[in-house]
């Protein structure tokens, strides 16, 4: 009989169905085994996942002491090795949902969105934050001038011209209600015209305190303060004036005077008629050669007077005329080695063009205080093309050098042939024998005989 055959009872084929049917399921716990081996369910920590805020009613701000909400948070999560393997932070998306939040201290807890099958999140590391939330509100207050200084005497200064007037603050409810105004600042010191400022305003309470963490709007404001002279009151550039000439190659390159204007005050016709200008006392230059610096008096009317100081100081820079000078030079060598020799120099001369104070170009001599130097150190036998070096003294410059490099042949020293030692022979010296001369014999005395 057939497996298959229609005949076979129905109590058989059920049977036979269950059998299958249990294969099959111990088939698959089997290869689910067997997948868990390979690629085992786990647990690990991602940490550094990034937060945001999301959904902040727009009627609602940060209460000024909100603790710092946290920038990260670590997640414990659970899924397959292999997977749990390549997370990274960027998979989650955490946040803080403040769709809900209401005005006052509240606990939020931080959700995280991600699209990984088979990953689950197990506990997110801080789970909640403390979020202090204020009413968001805002007022118009004036906008104030807070000026620093005065104009120099002789000026006024006149009520600020502020534009706007006013300006909308917005911000925490505690916070704005406590500004009374918005101040703009301008410096007058020494302000002889009108004074303009664009700037941003400052929110100060009643105390004058700075209340900070607002919006203003707009936030810049402009205040113009007219400057006014008053009636008999001038101001004069001051005109320094010099007499004389410089010494000889000197000139003069600026004249500066300090204060280089002055307030006057007097009779307001006489003030009227002058130019201006206000001149010096001249300052006398003749045959100068350094800065000259001198105190002098002005040249007033004698209706008018100087506010302040009765003298100004004149300094005139005096410095020596620039020239050029071409001048020749013949190298001189250095660091050569004492085994061997200059043999040539081509060409033997070289030609400079020094730049400089005129008296001091006039002061050089070639080949003492200016010198053409070749460094021969560390050269050896043979053909070599050097590059001079210009020794020029402080002040004076080298413009060109022509030729720029010469050449020079070394040799090696000859070495010297020795001079044979010549040994004198010694002479025979002849000592002359004095002869004796000869002894005259005495002659016999004649003996007297007895008798005769």
């Amino acid at each position: 009989m057939s497996e298959f055959d229609l005949d076979v009872p129905r109590s058989v084929w059920l049977d036979r169905l269950g059998s299958f049917i249990l294969a099959l399921i111990l088939a698959i716990i089997v290869w689910v085994v067997a997948m868990q081996q390979q690629n085992p369910i786990v647990t690990a920590l991602v940490q550094n996942v990034p937060v945001s805020v999301r959904d902040m009613p727009e009627d609602l701000v940060f209460d000024e002491d909100q603790p710092d909400l946290p920038d990260t948070v670590d997640l414990r999560v659970r899924g397959p090795q292999g997977l749990i393997n390549t997370l990274t932070p960027t998979d989650f998306k955490a946040y803080i949902d403040l769709s809900d939040a209401q005005p006052g201290e509240q606990e939020v807890k931080i959700q995280v969105d991600y699209s990984l099958v088979g990953v689950d999140v197990l506990d997110i590391y801080p789970d909640t934050v403390l979020v202090k939330l204020n009413r968001k509100v805002e007022k118009e207050v004036p906008v104030t001038a807070n000026l620093i200084g005065e104009p120099p005497f002789g000026y006024l200064a006149a009520t600020p011209i502020i534009t706007p007037t006013t300006v909308i603050v917005r911000g925490p409810e505690p916070k704005v209600k406590r500004v009374t105004q918005a101040q703009i600042t301008a410096r007058l010191t020494d302000a002889r015209e009108d004074v303009k400022v664009t700037d941003f305003v400052t929110l100060r309470d009643a105390n004058g305190i700075v209340v900070s963490g607002l919006e203003a709007d707009p936030p810049t404001v402009t205040m113009v303060v007219p400057i006014e002279q008053r009636q008999g009151f001038t101001e004069k550039t001051v005109l320094p004036k010099v007499r004389g000439q410089p010494a000889a190659n000197y000139r003069i390159t600026g004249i500066t005077v300090a204060p280089a204007t002055v307030t006057l005050f007097g009779d307001p016709d006489t003030l009227k008629e002058m130019p201006p200008f206000v001149e010096t006392a001249p300052v006398d230059i003749g045959g100068a050669t350094e800065d000259i610096e001198e105190r002098v008096p002005l040249v007033l009317p004698e209706a008018v007077a100087v506010v302040g100081q009765q003298a100004v100081v004149v300094h005139v820079k005096i410095e020596p005329i620039e020239g050029s000078l071409t001048m020749t030079l013949r190298p001189q060598v250095q660091g050569l080695d004492p085994a061997l020799k200059v043999d040539g120099v081509s060409p033997r001369t070289i030609d400079v063009i020094l730049q400089g104070p005129l008296p001091k170009l006039q002061s050089l001599t070639a080949d003492v205080n200016v010198k053409a130097v070749l460094n021969l150190s560390g050269l050896t036998e043979g053909a070599h093309t050097i590059i001079p070096i210009i020794v020029a003294p402080e002040g004076i410059t080298v413009q060109t050098v022509l030729p720029e490099s010469v050449q020079v042949t070394i040799v090696i020293k000859p070495t010297p042939t020795p001079t044979p030692t010549v040994t004198p022979t010694p002479s025979v010296t002849v000592t002359p024998t004095r002869t004796p001369a000869a002894t005259k014999k005495p002659k016999a005395a004649a003996t007297p005989t007895p008798g005769q």
